[in-house]
């Protein structure tokens, strides 16, 4: 057997060597024992494969009990508790004492337990409760464990199922007396009862599932069957329901399969169901809500729409990453990369800018022209490195060079968010936050609200304990790799590795076998929930590429059950009706919050007290009304034709007038300035004076529109959004008198109002 080559490569162990010599990795009574393993290694090179494993498994324990013990340091530095190390606390307090303080105070307030999702306790967790369930029963008092071994589909965080199928008895697998005794009073006192009668789905539902898991139960183990010992149940539900299994083998990515999902969305709309009616169940796979978002459908998904998914956010981020490192050549190129790709231009036009260069030895060598990039598509190094003053200024910033609208992407919104909920917490530290976003990108998500135009799209075990009226299944192809690691006492020696198909101790291969076996029932208690989901409908779409994986054991099952013949090695059942018949079905009207962008809002607040008459009986200002305030506001400021452009867009920019009334303003101004009995007001002018405030005394004040001051006259100009009426006289006629108390000379008065686009001279 040639170690070298099966189990520990010579490179590994040259950069072991090296470490050992340099750096101080590990304590030294370390060192000198991987050094002892490792000059036995060099002499036994090509003997016994459990000389391997022993250099190989020590090696790794060394290296785990070193960091069991930095670990317990920073515990102890930092006084603190890991939440995993509860039960394990728990316990070693209550083994030697038959009710501790702990259990006595929480004896006498409670006398009843209720243990719910039993399957899915850890064995530690249920042995920690057996005395407050034995207190309890010694009273006299009853108590109530509910669970489904069938839909145990949390091992992975130790749960049980095999101690819900051994109830009453306490499961016991190490034979502890005190346990063993316990077992024997609840084995006694205890009774268990089949809930057989489903009031969830149809019954087409219902008795496929019963066919399907029927079958399928005989590939499990031994044990594993047991979970669905009352895989039986009643349908009482009065629908008729409706059942499509498509299943082949094929290669095909998760993506390709999309356009069958739509197909199957379209026929349920068709069918007068809506959109949140369906629920879309993935494993971790994102594509699947992205892919329906890209299509245009509204998705709500917990955990599937990752904002780093988007392209967009993507490229934020590689500006962010290039303006923390102006001078790093990878952050050029990629953001460049990006940026083309978000344009959907070929990888022709980012060729254009990789310029080939000779070193002073005279070496090619390739770099990004960083200064024609910039100048090409971003004026300048001063438009494109523009100052900032924090992040969420600078990620704003780049929106706006951009012109991206982050109202019209909710993965931009949210990116925006996530910067300034950092800043609030951190502080502008860019470093920082760029760091914590690498960490955390796989978790933020674009959150949106359930609603009834929106499909539901969640993994499995999140939908657990929940129910659809409509259930899509896009993928069944989990894998059966077995990727746990285990530490076995194989004779002599300790080992710590990962099994595989093709080991040669024969520990590690009956190891293997029960965790494969255990795999596979992990699969089909994941189905089973994801089959008892829906209501009304369900859909499947099993595409498996390889033999060695879920998919084909389900596409093997259905075969033997025969629901539908075998073309080409695909299988189409269709069973039920394609009727609605569900009838009172909930309304979800989510009052969502949608926001607007600055520009899109007027200059006043929403809320104002107000004294014109037209609005005593509206709470809003009509359309009409919002038009006359941004004329009244911008002809205030312009005097040229040539001006009107730059002074809307200031305007809008400042959100004093909205974006969707600039071409009515631009004619309406365009059609006042070329007015020439309103441009002639103007001629001769020294100084225009705009809103300028006139205090007459203690408690009144003046603002006329326009003031025109001229050699030896003076004209006002104010400026009307409604009908012409004689308040508007007798107020811009306060303003004449005031102004020849004041002593200006032959004053003039003009009302312009801007309904009809009429001046009027007022005498």
């Amino acid at each position: 057997f040639d170690l070298d080559e099966n189990f520990i490569s010579k490179p590994l162990i040259k950069a072991l060597d090296s470490q050992l010599n340099s750096k101080q990795i590990f304590p030294d009574e370390v060192k000198l024992k991987v050094r002892n393993f490792l000059d036995f290694y060099n002499s036994r090179i090509q003997e016994y494969a459990v000389v391997s494993l022993y250099l190989q498994n020590f090696f790794n324990m060394a290296l785990l009990q070193y960091m069991a013990k930095a670990l317990e340091l920073i515990k102890k530095e930092e006084q603190i508790i890991l939440i995993s190390e509860f039960n394990s606390l728990i316990s070693n307090l209550i083994q030697n004492e038959n009710a501790p303080f702990i259990y006595e105070r929480l004896g006498t307030k409670f006398k009843h337990f209720l243990l719910d999702e039993f399957q899915d306790t850890s064995h530690l967790q249920w042995l920690n409760l057996v005395p407050l369930v034995h207190e309890s029963l010694g009273n006299g008092h009853e108590n109530l464990i509910v669970g489904d071994p069938k839909q145990s589909i949390y091992r992975f965080k130790n749960g049980v199922a095999e101690q819900f199928v051994e109830l009453p008895q306490i499961y016991n697998p190490e034979s502890i007396g005190e346990i063993e005794l316990k077992s024997q009073l609840f084995k006694q006192m205890g009774e268990t009862y089949s809930l057989e009668d489903n009031w969830r789905s149809s019954p087409t539902i219902v008795n496929f599932n019963n066919s399907f898991f029927e079958e399928l139960k005989k590939k499990l183990s031994t044990t594993s069957m047991s979970f669905y010992n009352s895989v039986q149940q009643n349908p009482k539900s009065k629908l008729n329901g409706k059942i499509v299994i498509q299943s082949k083998e094929t290669k095909k990515e998760d993506k390709l399969l999309l356009p069958k999902i739509i197909e199957w969305i379209e026929e349920c709309r068709i069918d007068g169901f809506q959109l949140g009616d369906i629920c879309l169940l993935g494993g971790t796979n994102n594509d699947w809500a992205l892919g329906l978002t890209e299509a245009g459908y509204k998705v709500v998904s917990a955990d599937s729409l990752l904002i780093d998914s988007n392209l967009k956010v993507q490229l934020t981020i590689a500006y962010l990453n290039w303006r923390f490192k102006p001078s790093n050549e990878s952050a050029k190129k990629q953001f460049a990369e990006l940026f083309f790709r978000q344009r959907m231009d070929s990888y022709d036009d980012y060729k254009v800018f990789i310029e080939e260069k000779i070193s002073a030895k005279g070496k090619s060598y390739r770099v990004f022209n960083e200064k024609a990039f910039i100048e090409k598509y971003f004026k300048n190094y001063m438009e494109f490195f523009f100052k900032y003053e924090s992040i969420y200024d600078l990620v704003q910033g780049f929106y706006r060079i951009m012109y991206l609208n982050e109202l019209e992407n909710p993965y931009l919104h949210h990116l925006a968010d996530v910067v300034y909920d950092f800043e609030l917490k951190k502080g502008p530290h860019l470093a920082e936050f760029l760091e914590e976003y690498t960490r955390k990108k796989g978790k933020i998500a674009v959150q949106i609200p359930i609603s009834n135009d929106a499909i539901q799209v969640m993994t499995i075990h999140k939908a657990k304990g929940l129910e659809f009226p409509i259930v899509i299944v896009p993928s069944l192809n989990f894998t059966l790799d077995v990727k746990s690691e285990f530490l076995v006492e194989i004779e002599d020696f300790i080992v710590y590795k990962k099994p595989t198909t093709k080991e040669i101790l024969e520990p590690l291969k009956e190891i293997y076998q029960e965790e494969y076996d255990q795999v596979v029932t992990d699969r089909v208690n994941l189905t089973y929930v994801a089959m008892t989901r829906p209501v009304e409908r369900l859909y499947i779409l099993n595409e498996f590429s390889e033999k060695s994986r879920f998919g084909f054991l389900f596409h093997q099952t259905l075969k033997d059950l025969a629901f539908g013949a075998e073309e080409e090695n695909e299988i189409l059942i269709e069973l039920g009706s394609s009727k609605k018949e569900i009838v009172d079905s909930e309304e979800i009207n989510s009052q969502l919050f949608h926001p607007k962008h600055l520009t899109e809002t007027l200059w006043f607040p929403d809320i104002a007290l107000q004294d014109n008459e037209e609005l005593i009986h509206s709470s809003y200002l009509s359309s009409e009304m919002q038009f006359g305030l941004q004329f009244h506001l911008l002809i205030s400021r312009i005097e040229k034709k040539e001006d009107i452009k730059s002074i809307i867009d200031a305007a809008i920019q400042e959100g004093e007038v909205e974006l969707k009334n600039t071409r009515e303003l631009t004619e309406k101004l365009t059609k006042l300035l070329d007015s020439t009995d309103y441009t002639s007001l103007f001629i001769n002018k020294k100084e225009v004076i705009n809103e300028q405030a006139i205090l007459v005394d203690a408690v009144t004040t003046l603002r006329p529109d326009k003031i025109i001051l001229k050699e030896n006259e003076t004209v006002i100009i104010d400026y009307k959004t409604g009908i012409p009426n004689q308040k508007d006289q007798k107020q811009i006629n306060s303003y004449k008198a005031v102004l020849e108390d004041m002593g200006y000379p032959e004053v003039s008065c003009y009302l312009f109002y801007s309904s009809i686009n009429e001046l009027r001279l007022v005498s």
